[in-house]
């Protein structure tokens, strides 16, 4: 299979969840963050803002806020290929950029990500060697390729781990640890 065909399967599957499911299992996937040792080793966490029937970090951005963390979102540059993580507040406001993504409102107060950090991460398929299958952008790997200092963690619904090997490329940068409603590997 290739990652075209991969990518479509799994957007598929994740549109065919419904709303209460997809928000059931996530509560489950940010209790076994939560409850992690690399949750609780970090002061700075990243979260995405989800879309596409994507885990939703909502829980953990909660809890991170309630724990004293300082939590972060990615930004998108389209023309240069890019993500920068600024820091979000309880009250930051939201406008749509990027791929439609919600972003926060930037101004001259933003801080920008400089401290070693937990990056949640989402992607569409993974395998049990933790290659990720994302949107094709490349923009988690380029990142983490010139930030080796954070340690990334993708966030799957379980029905996204298959057990074939994907496709994997040389760029491709896997993440420390991969977290389903059932498990973390």
């Amino acid at each position: 299979m290739n990652k075209k065909n991969i990518r479509q399967e799994m957007l598929e599957k994740r549109k065919n969840i419904s709303e209460k499911v997809r928000r059931n299992l996530s509560e489950q996937i940010a209790e076994n963050i939560i409850n992690s040792h690399f949750y609780k080793n970090f002061q700075h966490i990243c979260i995405y803002q989800a879309f596409r029937g994507e885990v939703l970090c909502d829980r953990i951005k909660k809890q991170a806020f309630l724990d004293g963390k300082r939590v972060y979102v990615p930004v998108t540059n389209q023309e240069q290929k890019r993500i920068t993580f600024y820091e979000i507040y309880e009250d930051t406001a939201y406008q749509t950029g990027a791929y439609g993504i919600m972003e926060p409102v930037m101004d001259e107060q933003s801080t920008v990500l400089s401290k070693p950090a937990l990056i949640l991460m989402p992607g569409l398929a993974f395998d049990r060697n933790k290659h990720r299958i994302g949107y094709g952008g490349g923009y988690y790997d380029r990142y983490l390729a010139v930030h080796p200092e954070h340690t990334a963690v993708a966030l799957c619904f379980g029905f996204q781990v298959i057990d074939t090997d994907l496709p994997c490329e040389e760029h491709d940068i896997l993440p420390g640890y991969i977290v389903t409603e059932q498990e973390i590997f």
